[in-house]
């Protein structure tokens, strides 16, 4: 058990607090609230870089991965984030994503070469035991259609099964990714949460220690419905992997799952609907349970080796993980209201993205206009036929992003 009382630490200024958090970790409502508050962060000397509330895709894109399905990874996203992080010469510099607990050793000195020596990492954790559901179920909103028993099986072998699951392991495995990002950083540059329902304003509390922020100021962020993050009831994740089945069947893409299901039917039964009496909640099998006990237990004892900042209990990461004899993982029918939640949704995105197909067509009659009254001279002795194309070629990609749902 790690110290309670852990000294306070704030970050000098210009440093770079990297989150690598872990999946399940309370980091959804973070990152949201920092979007919320970034020109009030900003007055508080901390930069939140970006437009979107996290940095997945710029995190992804230097890690050489693509977002979804048949994506190609580019490092662009990367390329225009450090772009304003590097511009940035006075405030702190508060960035990640839980994709870069996945990052290879290799990786994790990729980070630290890029981001420099002024970085601090947080590496943000939750029971074991309890985040095995939730991240089948995060598995289910990318598309995927594995049973949640067999998945237990996959990911809880040993070693797992990475034909169902390449990545779980990867960034779960609570004692290699601080142990990596500790020896690479040096371990007086990590700090460890703990995620512990006792203690439900710990993760804001301990950011805003490192930053030099107000207390309870992340707390004050208005969020929006990305932020609740429930988990689903059995009956609405059979519902989704239903459908995903059938996308899967379809050959259809990406683009059109994470625009009309992910962002559109899963998101909207997640945000308008509470599970009611005949919804039934996960639950661990009984083996399950004690396996997930055990390598929790060892992942504890490997964190506390490491020597790593711990804010929070670890005891908390050690309580036995509940089980049942007798769980539900599969059902025959699903309520009515999660089905009409989930038309609704997919309907509001086919609206909001006709919406946005005609403000692109709008932007490009724009560029199109500004063209052609370019073209007829030039500015400031440099041809306006190479201003307008170039003024072209931005619109151009604002209005793609814009029909590609970002």
């Amino acid at each position: 058990m790690n110290d309670k009382h852990v000294p306070p630490l704030q970050l000098p200024e210009r440093a770079r607090l990297l989150h690598i958090g872990l999946p399940k970790t309370g980091t959804t409502g973070l990152q949201n609230a920092a979007a919320a508050l970034r020109p009030q962060l900003l007055e508080h000397g901390v930069r939140y870089p970006g437009t979107t509330f996290n940095h997945r895709r710029e995190v992804s894109s230097f890690m050489g991965r693509g977002w979804g399905w048949g994506a190609k990874p580019t490092l662009e996203n990367w390329t225009r984030l450090m772009a304003e992080v590097e511009a940035d010469t006075t405030n702190k510099i508060w960035l990640g994503h839980e994709f870069a607990s996945e990052g290879s050793e290799e990786t994790v000195r990729r980070f630290r070469e890029v981001l420099g020596e002024r970085t601090h990492v947080v590496v943000t954790l939750r029971h074991y035991g309890s985040i095995l559901a939730s991240s089948w179920q995060q598995y289910m909103k990318m598309g995927d259609v594995v049973d949640f028993e067999s998945w237990l099986e996959a990911v809880l072998a040993d070693p797992p099964n990475r034909k169902v699951t390449k990545t779980f392991h990867t960034r779960n495995d609570q004692g290699l990714v601080v142990s990596r990002w500790a020896e690479v950083f040096g371990p007086e540059n990590v700090t460890a949460v703990v995620i512990d329902k006792k203690t439900p304003n710990l993760l804001t509390d301990a950011f805003e220690e490192l930053l030099g922020l107000p207390q309870a100021f992340l707390q004050s962020a208005e969020l929006d419905s990305f932020s609740s993050n429930r988990g689903m009831s059995v009956e609405e994740a059979e519902l989704l992997r239903a459908v995903n089945a059938e996308f899967r069947r379809r050959k259809l893409g990406w683009t059109s799952y994470e625009r009309w299901i992910r962002n559109g039917a899963a998101e909207r039964m997640m945000r308008e609907r509470t599970p009611g009496d005949h919804d039934t909640s996960f639950e661990l099998p009984t083996w399950a349970a004690k396996v997930a006990t055990e390598r929790g237990n060892r992942y504890v004892d490997e964190i506390e080796a490491t020597g790593v900042r711990i804010v929070g209990d670890t005891d908390a990461l050690r309580a036995p993980a509940a089980g049942t004899d007798a769980p539900t993982f599969t059902v025959d029918s699903v309520p009515l209201d999660a089905a009409r939640e989930g038309m609704l949704g997919a309907i509001d995105a086919s609206i909001k993205s006709q919406r946005q197909l005609e403000k692109a067509k709008k932007a490009l009659a724009a560029a199109e206009a500004s063209r052609d009254d370019l073209v007829r001279g030039t500015i400031d002795g440099m041809p306006a036929s190479l201003l307008a194309r170039e003024l072209a070629r931005r619109v151009r990609a604002r209005a793609d992003r814009a029909i590609r749902h970002r």
